[in-house]
């Protein structure tokens, strides 16, 4: 699919991941992501002019969202640029990524910033006028939790789209989905070993203002819960019937995250080691049946492969959104994913999810990965809302 689309080594960050109503819940996403991204120019030693386009992806609307991209730019200390704010639920990443490489392999431009941000804390309330409501009663809508809670399409549920889709597949048992979520924590651990080494390789501490005169400065991902097999066993699950608990699902957060995307000989001149080429091969897309998101993950995994000429036998790493676990039974079992392969360093079933940042610093832990390996082909896939999901194939040499 793609031939001219790399990404300089290093020339990526994640924020850390903060629970909702924690560190971050009080700060807009917007600037967050803006002061995020300053540092990690700094910090590379890059000047934010040398990018000619700009990607902002969110999903969860901030004060001033109508300015976003373009202040955005600004407060990044490049007023001359901009570009769309997109807004395609958890494939926000993965499309904006996508969208960028477009831009790259037309040769319209030579070094564009995708990046995500977004703030599930304190999600906004819109409130529309009703004239014709029984009193003029207004229509309103909590952004976060009425849409975890009803696709409009559907009338379900996400959580309910994880338990029909654990049907199809043949039923998948709550000790099952159990494993799966302590098999994650496992590996999330991997990247806390050695003083956080590897998360150390991309991740940006983010000083937050409490006040004028006091700050405080997050370095690591905040929220996380220990999984264990003991701790989940006497969880029952969210619905009856299901095999899900709340042990087992992810959940909602704040953070950003964004990586360049340019010209292989762009890369090689930003790269922090000129020996790592990283490539951009390919892009999936796929929709499922009404009501079985993860099911739509496969699909899309399998579309990306076909883009970039392989299949899952060449992959080295395999990274993917799991907001449940059973989006990884079915994922794996479908594709026969190597366990060995599979989420090392840590998902977003663990980390969690701020909604658009997360396929970026899913994709980003997938290059981390594959250079700590010697190279190989990477791919990350993950669904999104809507019965949806979207994928990525990369290459390291």
């Amino acid at each position: 699919m793609f031939e001219k689309v790399f990404i300089p080594y290093k020339g990526y960050w994640s924020s850390p991941f903060s629970r909702w109503q924690m560190s971050f819940q009080n700060i807009n996403a917007i600037e967050l992501g803006a002061q995020t991204a300053k540092k990690f120019f700094e910090i590379r030693g890059y000047t934010p002019d040398i990018i000619d386009g700009c990607i902002l992806g969110m999903t969860v609307g901030q004060p001033s969202y109508l300015y976003a991209n373009p202040w955005f730019c600004g407060l990044l200390g490049n007023g001359n640029i901009s570009g769309p704010t997109l807004s395609q639920a958890c494939a926000t990443s993965a499309t904006s990524i996508y969208i960028a490489s477009l831009w790259v392999e037309s040769g319209d431009y030579q070094n564009v910033l995708a990046t995500a941000t977004d703030r599930c804390s304190n999600g906004p309330h819109t409130v529309w006028p009703n004239p014709n409501g029984p009193g003029g009663e207004v229509i309103s809508e909590n952004w976060n939790m009425d849409n975890f809670n009803r696709d409009p399409n559907t009338g379900e549920a996400m959580l309910k789209t994880g338990e029909n889709a654990a049907l199809m597949f043949g039923g998948i048992t709550k000790e099952e989905s159990d494993a799966m979520a302590v098999r994650r924590y496992e590996q999330y651990l991997m990247a806390l070993a050695n003083d956080r080494e590897f998360q150390k390789g991309y991740m940006i501490p983010v000083e937050v203002f409490l006040s004028k005169k006091k700050s405080i400065l997050v370095e690591t991902d905040e929220g996380v819960t220990p999984c264990t097999s003991e701790g989940l066993a006497p969880l029952k699950p969210v619905l009856p019937g299901g095999c899900i608990s709340f042990g087992a699902q992810t959940h909602p957060a704040d953070g950003n995250a964004g990586l360049m995307i340019t010209t292989k000989e762009k890369a090689e001149e930003l790269s922090k080691n000129k020996a790592i080429t990283i490539q951009l091969l390919s892009y999936g897309f796929a929709r499922t049946k009404k009501a079985h998101m993860p099911a739509a993950v496969p699909p899309a995994a399998e579309s990306a492969l076909k883009n970039a000429g392989i299949s899952v036998k060449d992959l080295k790493a395999v990274k993917t959104h799991n907001p449940f676990s059973v989006n990884d039974i079915i994922l794996g079992k479908t594709l026969n994913i190597p366990d060995s392969i599979f989420n090392n360093y840590g998902s977003s079933l663990i980390f969690g999810h701020p909604q658009g940042p997360t396929g970026a610093r899913c994709t980003i832990e997938l290059i981390e990965e594959l250079v700590k390996i010697g190279g190989g082909y990477g791919l990350f896939a993950g669904c999104a809302a809507g019965d949806t999901a979207a994928a990525l194939v990369v290459k390291v040499y």
